[in-house]
């Protein structure tokens, strides 16, 4: 008789293995959000989880993403495997909570805590980063010629502009840039990319059958005859300061301008981007490498010096644009950068103002 109930006992167990084995596995499939007009990880956080600080760890599994606070709609986001954790309250509790509830209507819904960031404008103006990248981009059109008999131009004046693209209308905004010659990375020697300078703001006035013309909204440097232009796209300068999370080891490659030598507020490009897990917001330090000689012929090598700090301001897939807000000494190309051990507090970013994070 034992062997018979123990023969039963199995049966009834498979059947329930049978039965709910489609619902246990139903509960560890993916679970996804479609992104609409408006939705951050913030409020998608939020939504699901009753919890918008969880966004970092939603971040963390959606690695698409280059920034949290502008998601394209369409966009599919893979949710965390958890859900809103609800204490049970006991029914007679429950019902003594909803009677000391007021109503609906007199309720105020809570607002959201707020994001906040730090405002960088003292450091860097963030629409005049430009960026390098490994392929030059397509230009949308072309200052072929000016208003008046000028060599260079300025705020204010009018060009005239040959476009490539169909579409353009009075009011549309484009960055004027140049592109600057091959560069050469300082350490494999190998072509790495072009820079892509910006040089001002352009706003369509006119369109004639053959030709645009445009006022030149901002300046950041002299503008010139054969000068190009993409879209505009405008940039915020608050800036959400992000832990990097891994161990990388990148190198400054170019600088803004060209220049060669690199100190306090110059703004240079990094050879790894959002493809390696860069974010803007992140914080690496500049460092060199240092070597003693204990005893003839054997050395040592001992902690680097740590030359600069670099703020992340922008990513393309495989490089990053930052700003140096703190240097000890200046360096040049070829140095090494690496994550900084995080803490709250930056000499060079703490008195900053705070700003709130769209």
């Amino acid at each position: 008789m034992r062997y018979k109930y123990s023969y039963v006992g199995l049966f009834f167990c498979f059947s329930l293995l049978f039965f709910f084995s489609p619902l246990i596995l139903a509960e560890k499939q993916a679970i996804t959000h479609v992104v609409q007009k408006g939705d951050t990880l913030w409020s998608i956080c939020e939504k699901y989880y009753g919890d918008p600080y969880l966004w970092p760890e939603l971040w963390e599994m959606n690695k698409f993403i280059t920034n949290p606070h502008w998601l394209k709609p369409g966009d599919v986001i893979t949710l965390l495997e958890y859900e809103k954790k609800e204490t049970p309250i006991p029914a007679k509790r429950e019902a003594a909570l909803q009677a000391e509830k007021p109503s609906e209507l007199s309720q105020e819904p809570e607002k959201p805590r707020e994001i906040r960031g730090i405002h960088v404008a003292s450091l860097a103006n963030v629409e005049a980063l430009g960026f390098l990248r490994q392929n030059s981009i397509e230009p949308w059109g072309r200052i072929f010629d000016f208003e008046a008999e000028k060599v260079l131009i300025g705020e204010n004046d009018i060009v005239y502009v040959k476009m490539y693209k169909e579409g353009i209308q009075p009011g549309d905004t484009f960055t004027v840039y140049n592109i600057s010659k091959p560069i050469k990375h300082p350490v494999s020697k190998e072509e790495c990319g072009y820079i892509h300078s910006f040089k001002g703001v352009l706003m369509v006035e006119e369109v004639k059958e053959d030709y645009c013309v445009g006022r030149i909204r901002e300046s950041f440097r002299t503008i010139y005859k054969d000068d190009l232009l993409i879209p505009y796209h405008p940039v915020s300068p608050c800036v959400l300061l992000l832990p990097y999370h891994g161990d990388l080891t990148a190198h400054v490659i170019a600088a803004k301008d060209n220049l060669q030598l690199h100190g306090q507020y110059s703004v240079v490009y990094i050879d790894s981007g959002f493809e390696e897990g860069l974010r803007r917001g992140n914080i690496f330090e500049a460092i060199e490498e240092r070597e003693s000689y204990p005893e003839e012929k054997q050395s040592v090598a001992l902690p680097p010096d740590i030359l600069a700090n670099i703020l992340i301001l922008a990513t393309t897939e495989h490089t990053s644009a930052g700003v140096v807000f703190q240097a000890s000494k200046d360096f040049g190309n070829g140095v090494k950068i690496r994550p900084v051990l995080w803490r709250t507090q930056f000499r060079g970013l703490s008195s900053l103002p705070t700003c709130p994070v769209e």
